[in-house]
């Protein structure tokens, strides 16, 4: 028998369908989504046969998906407790009797507030806790990194991306690592972007869709026990002292305003000057207010091939993880095993870099082309 929490019985507006099969769409986007489907991604990436998983959900958004991961669980030998997002009695202890921990898609109304947030950080850091975000619609941005207009163009994007071959994603990833641990990274795009650093040693973190309690025993950072549904990128903290070279961001939107034309001049991982066509001191105060934007963060690039950006659309299928997408980046990266601390996390997407290795193609124009 299926799992339906009462606040999804409430809200559903219509018979949903069976397991792999298009339910009615309750996202407002006009798309018929799998519903089914979606919760057995969760549900094998998981393998959560004996584990506690709170489900964190959204009343507002998707609201029958939560029955669903419930049952699929359920199915496994999980026990499950739903939770609306929002204000939550005892979060911590609740937290600490679960072992997995589940982000459902939330809209503009639901809020995770910055002691729960604070909370799932300690819990991750223990080493005992696990979680699968599943953002689905919050995950479609603009290039400026923030967020774009989910629609069902990229609702149908995101469903056939779980169905990959996950084997060969990691595969692809591995030697990716391989490539990019060996020597010095160039990175450079047709708007002037010219980059070049080194890993060294720094931990990887791979978004291959694998959720289990074996994956965990090898995690050596917060974002390795964070894991991504759906799958696909590769993400590295450079070693912050050999980042140097040009960032060049076509547009960008800080609060109300668009700058244009960004420039950034780093030395040794530190941008030591801002330029800009328009909005040069929007950008300068943002730096003096979060102060970690002043620092080289972060090196992802995407491997799920059929996350792939649709012709005439102006937004990047969830966070970059796209074969051939590539995500610059400034601010703290401690999660993500690196030193520079403090305030301030800012992405920018690129859909047209090249990534070389020395003389081998990582990403070239935008397209992937591991050898």
């Amino acid at each position: 028998m299926r799992t339906i929490h009462p606040v999804a019985i409430a809200l559903a507006t219509g018979l949903a369908l069976g397991p792999g099969l298009a339910a009615q769409d309750l996202s407002r986007t006009g798309a018929l989504l799998p519903y089914g489907a979606m919760a057995a991604r969760i549900a094998s990436a998981l393998e959560a046969g004996g584990d506690r998983v709170l489900l964190r959900y959204d009343p507002e958004t998707y609201p029958e998906l939560a029955s669903y991961v419930g049952e699929a669980v359920e199915r496994d030998g999980a026990t499950i407790e739903f939770m609306p997002y929002g204000e939550v009695p005892r979060f911590d202890e609740r937290l600490a009797q679960a072992d997995v921990y589940v982000w459902l898609p939330a809209g503009p109304n639901a809020v995770t507030t910055a002691e729960q947030a604070a909370a799932l950080g300690r819990w991750l850091d223990s080493g005992r806790g696990r979680q699968i975000h599943f953002h689905w619609n919050g995950g479609t941005q603009g290039l400026d990194g923030l967020m774009g207009t989910h629609s069902p163009t990229y609702d149908s994007i995101y469903a056939a991306a779980l169905g990959i071959d996950y084997e060969a994603l990691d595969a692809t990833q591995s030697q990716a690592i391989t490539l990019l641990r060996s020597s010095t990274i160039h990175v450079t795009t047709p708007a002037g972007t010219d980059l070049r650093f080194s890993v060294g040693d720094r931990p990887f973190n791979k978004q291959n869709g694998d959720a289990s309690r074996e994956a965990m025993a090898q995690a050596r950072t917060r974002i390795d026990r964070e894991i991504e549904l759906p799958a696909g990128v590769v993400r590295v903290a450079p070693l912050e002292e050999t980042v140097n070279g040009t960032l060049v961001v076509p547009w960008a939107r800080f609060g109300e305003d668009v700058v244009r034309g960004l420039r950034l001049t780093i030395e040794n991982g530190t941008v030591t000057d801002v330029g800009a066509e328009a909005g040069v001191d929007v950008v300068r105060g943002a730096m003096e207010s979060q102060p970690a934007l002043r620092y080289f963060r972060e090196l992802a690039i995407g491997f799920n091939p059929r996350l792939l950006k649709p012709a005439f659309e102006p937004w990047i299928p969830y966070y970059g993880y796209g074969a051939g997408a590539v995500r610059l980046s400034l601010g703290n990266n401690r999660e993500v095993g690196g030193a520079v601390s403090g305030i301030g996390v800012r992405w920018f997407f690129f859909d047209d870099a090249t990534v070389m290795v020395d003389d081998t193609p990582i990403v070239v124009d935008g397209r992937l082309e591991i050898p």
